[in-house]
């Protein structure tokens, strides 16, 4: 007698499918997530061609600088001559150098200026890329060395965007005698303003912080430690003594507008103090009110003696 076939459904083979298929898609998307898809950085290669199409007739120089026991700092400069003083600019959280790409293209501040935009530890081309680097006190190390490199004994006017604008504080306080003029563009300086969300908390650890870009978990981090960080150096504030600009928007809801009274409060000491207090334009007018950063800046080299 023989036995009858056993007919299998499809069913089951179509749903192993289709879990294989989400399995390998998933998988595909941590790998990408890790491994610079969503980088937020510009390879040096496309530096010059976005420069020109921008209107910059001066090349590039690329920089990676060895800081002494610590990381390879990379950053990317415009200039016409070596004489000129040094602009040097520093990236939000998260970003990279090309934060910076539409400035070192504006042939009036190349004409005026060195221009050299920093990646940060932990973002662009800086060594250790997706590692974040909480201690502002390194940040500014990283930061005194290239500028030790571009322009050897000079001093240097920083300009610095949200998490940039603590960094380039703690460089005035560290390194004073390097430091010409500060411009602090929406910048997270006040520990009490600091705000903690739970959502950043959930991020930081597995298996949540496997699924998010390396760079948005490195921005995630440091932004968790920025309060402890802006803490240490309460004291030290009254030590800037360098003429210093901050520019805020009333209506900035990332970073908030009350870190312009801070800045103000603290700021006794140093040798002209500025706000520039916009209505609109929130959180990013680095770039939509570029015309604004950069009349600030042009106006700090012609008070410094530079001249435009």
């Amino acid at each position: 007698m023989k036995t009858p076939p056993v007919h299998i459904s499809p069913k089951p083979r179509k749903r192993r499918f289709a879990w294989l298929v989400i399995g390998s898609l998933f998988l595909a998307w941590i790998i990408s997530m890790q491994t610079g898809c969503f980088a937020m950085r510009t390879p040096d290669r496309k530096w010059p061609a976005k420069l020109r199409e921008k209107g910059q007739t001066h090349p590039p120089t690329f920089h990676d600088i060895r800081a002494a026991g610590y990381r390879t700092i990379h950053a990317v400069e415009t200039s016409p001559a070596d004489t000129l003083p040094l602009v040097a600019f520093l990236h939000g959280s998260p970003g990279s150098a090309d934060a910076f790409l539409s400035y070192l293209a504006d042939t009036t501040l190349s004409a005026a200026a060195r221009l050299a935009s920093i990646d940060r530890p932990g973002f662009g081309y800086t060594e250790g890329f997706g590692r974040p680097e909480p201690s502002l006190e390194r940040q500014a190390y990283a930061v005194q060395v290239v500028a030790d490199k571009i322009a050897p004994g000079q001093k240097v006017i920083l300009v610095g965007h949200s998490l940039g604008g603590p960094v380039i504080v703690r460089f005035a306080m560290d390194y004073p005698q390097q430091v010409a003029g500060l411009v602090i563009v929406a910048g997270s300086i006040d520990p009490d303003l600091e705000e903690h969300p739970w959502w950043q908390a959930a991020v930081d650890v597995p298996p949540l912080r496997w699924l998010i870009p390396r760079s948005f978990w490195a921005s995630n981090r440091e932004i968790r430690l920025l309060e402890n960080e802006l803490r240490k150096i309460l004291p030290n504030w009254a030590a800037i003594r360098c003429p210093v600009t901050v520019i805020h928007a009333e209506n900035d809801r990332l970073v908030p507008f009350g870190n312009v009274a801070f800045a103000r409060r603290m700021l006794v000491n140093c040798s002209d103090y500025r706000e520039v207090t916009l209505p609109k334009g929130d959180h990013f007018i680095l770039w939509s009110r570029k015309d604004v950063v950069r009349k600030a800046i042009l106006e700090m080299l012609e008070q410094l003696g530079y001249g435009t």
